[in-house]
């Protein structure tokens, strides 16, 4: 799904560029200046991967994700940050978040709870790899800001386990997390204690949460009113992340004949089995990525049967196999 050009705004707010500046900003994007002035456009994920991207080289600062997600106030997330700040309690703020996450920033987020604890998973839909890291250690900033605004002190009991090896930087995020931290996890997660989960917000505010949630609801609502096919199809799949959903599923979430769906998808210029294939090969590298998978491990989180059948698979998308792929990754 395409993404709120408001980042991308605040980037080039955050490195104070000057016109000059803002043309490397959006070099190699089709985004022009003048988009920057509305903030109503919506951006592709590969334009935003580039404007990441371009914003590392322009900072010069390899932990620019750290000091830009510090700099961000809630209230620089738009209405999202609005309902995050005025819920009533944590679990009520994070259940709207995996609502509406989608209407700002290019991540998958969903929650799962475990024994004591409530998981925030977020996995990115943007490459190369510092990329996606540079995004999700804004994201883990901006759930910290969020508990402590809504808890009125630092929060030390959460947990943050990153889905990557230690960065060269990695001392630097004991500076910026007031929490636990941990490289090498099989996915990124937040782990928050389920005790705390439904003390009351501090700055809780019924109409303003009601107001900001009426604002996310008619954003979501327009965004997919004009949200390509593929866009949508792609997020049931990265929303059923662990299994393989056939043509005939993904049509019947939209409430769809299959022929319907295809013939949608091939007005865009693509199909069904190229999202799947680029869905599922986009997952299999992440997984390949943590020393903790292996490749069998990696084919049962995609959700195939037959680890041979993955190792075809992955060899037809890329032409090496798994187990090559792991290895050329780690010599990086």
């Amino acid at each position: 799904m395409p993404s709120s050009i408001a980042y991308t705004c605040m980037l080039a707010r955050q490195l104070r560029l000057d016109e000059a500046g803002q043309q490397e900003l959006l070099a190699g994007t089709s985004i022009t200046l003048e988009s920057l002035r509305s903030l109503e456009l919506l951006i592709s994920d590969e334009d935003y991967a580039v404007v990441i991207s371009n914003a590392l080289r322009l900072s010069g600062n390899p932990a620019f994700g750290l000091e830009m997600g510090s700099r961000l106030h809630i209230a620089a997330h738009g209405p999202l940050g609005q309902l995050l700040a005025t819920a009533p309690n944590l679990n009520e703020a994070w259940a709207v978040l995996e609502r509406y996450h989608e209407i700002r920033i290019p991540v998958t987020y969903r929650r799962s709870f475990e024994g004591g604890d409530m998981l925030i998973h977020l996995d990115v839909r943007l490459s190369p790899d510092e990329v996606a890291r540079c995004l999700i250690e804004g994201m883990v900033i901006a759930v910290q800001d969020s508990m402590e605004l809504m808890m009125g002190r630092k929060v030390t009991e959460a947990r943050f386990q990153f889905a990557y090896a230690a960065p060269a930087y990695a001392e630097q995020y004991a500076q910026y997390l007031h929490s636990p931290h941990s490289f090498d996890a099989q996915e990124t997660t937040v782990l928050i204690p389920k005790a705390v989960l439904h003390n009351p917000n501090l700055c809780r505010d019924n109409l303003s949460f009601e107001l900001a949630l009426r604002q996310c609801e008619q954003l979501q609502h327009d965004q997919r009113q004009g949200e390509a096919w593929k866009f949508r199809v792609i997020r049931v799949l990265q929303n059923h992340a662990g299994q393989i959903l056939s043509s005939e599923q993904v049509a019947r979430h939209f409430n769809l004949s299959s022929r319907t769906l295809m013939r949608y998808l091939k007005a865009e210029g693509c199909s069904y089995q190229e999202l799947l294939d680029g869905e599922l090969g986009r997952q299999a590298k992440a997984c390949l990525e943590s020393p903790r998978h292996t490749v069998e491990s990696v084919a049962l989180a995609l959700g195939y049967q037959d680890e041979s059948a993955f190792r075809r698979a992955f060899k037809r998308w890329f032409g090496i196999t798994p187990s090559e792929y792991k290895i050329a990754h780690r010599a990086r």
